[in-house]
């Protein structure tokens, strides 16, 4: 995998897991008898798992890029299991990454391309609750999380009540674009009229740097979206808001893709173009400030490789 591909891959995944935060996480619950006051977990229509074959890389499907997106019929993904399970449980990257340091190789690396039909439309919330259920029947996951007092890196404005250049708060009933294969990996047409594209998109500049676009999202679920690049710092410590802006924003941001550092300050750098460290600084207006607060730590009681279809 190139650098490009590794980068562009990174950030698919951060963003389906970060850009979709803001509600409270819902670990696994044991297994109940169905009964008149116990309602049976949604669950998928039909459900198909396979290994993907050698050298396929991770498809994330559109709904999982953009919350806005609607749910239903047939819907495909790939990727290691412990991406399913970070969307399902809404894990931000640092929370993953800790959970599934211990875990197995095929976990984290083997690739998985998982086919399921969704009976009428669906809520991002409901899919996630059948991807548990999913979860459990099929890698018989048994999951659960606790909170404790740690380090976390805290989102906050540069200047008190400034933001940045690139981001500018979402439009009530603005318009924008769902089709998928259009918002990832291509770059506008200057000969054809400026689309904006729903949830996330990304395309490389022609001076190599990567361009990435979010809409109808929090400032902190913005930051956390970028969370995955390979940053140290970035994403082994939650984020936080330190803001205190509830509002939802469009941003965009321009960085080398290979602007892993140790720092999570905007140092200067020499090798053209900003590091990511350096455009959220620059472009959005915002730091991140080592502190502490709580800290979510998930925990996987248990996984097996999947039942066959």
């Amino acid at each position: 995998m190139t650098g490009k591909e590794t980068a562009a891959t990174l950030l698919l995944v951060a963003c389906a897991i970060g850009n979709l935060q803001g509600q409270a996480p819902q670990p696994s619950q044991p297994k109940q008898e169905t009964t008149a006051t116990t309602a049976a977990p949604l669950a998928f229509e039909t459900v198909s798992i396979k290994p993907a074959p050698p050298g396929s890389l991770p498809f994330i499907p559109a709904f999982m890029r953009d919350k806005t997106a609607p749910v239903f019929g047939l819907q495909t993904m790939a990727g290691p299991v412990w991406l399913t399970i970070s969307y399902a449980y809404r894990l931000q990257i640092s929370e993953a990454k800790a959970a599934f340091e211990k875990q197995p190789a095929w976990v984290k690396k083997r690739i998985y391309r998982e086919t399921f039909r969704i009976e009428g439309q669906r809520t991002s919330d409901q899919v996630r609750e059948m991807i548990r259920t999913m979860l459990a029947d099929r890698f018989a996951l048994e999951i659960h999380d606790f909170t404790k007092e740690g380090a976390v890196n805290k989102v906050v404005l540069s200047k008190p009540g400034v933001l940045g250049p690139n981001i500018r708060p979402h439009p009530d009933g603005a318009s924008c674009s769902t089709q998928g294969d259009a918002s990832v990996g291509k770059a506008p047409d200057s000969s054809t009229p400026p689309v904006t594209n729903c949830g996330f998109s990304w395309y490389y500049t022609s001076g190599g740097l990567l361009h990435v676009g979010i809409t109808n999202t929090t400032l902190v679920d913005g930051v956390r979206a970028l969370a995955g690049t390979g940053v140290p710092g970035l994403d082994t410590k939650p984020i936080v808001d330190g803001t205190e802006l509830t509002g939802k924003y469009d941003l965009t941001l321009e960085f080398r893709p290979d602007s892993g550092s140790p720092r999570i300050t905007p140092e200067a750098d020499d090798n053209g173009g900003p590091t990511l460290i350096q455009a959220v600084a620059q472009q959005l207006g915002v730091r991140l400030e080592s502190a502490t607060g709580p800290v979510r730590i998930v925990v996987i009681d248990h996984i097996s490789e999947p039942t066959p279809d």
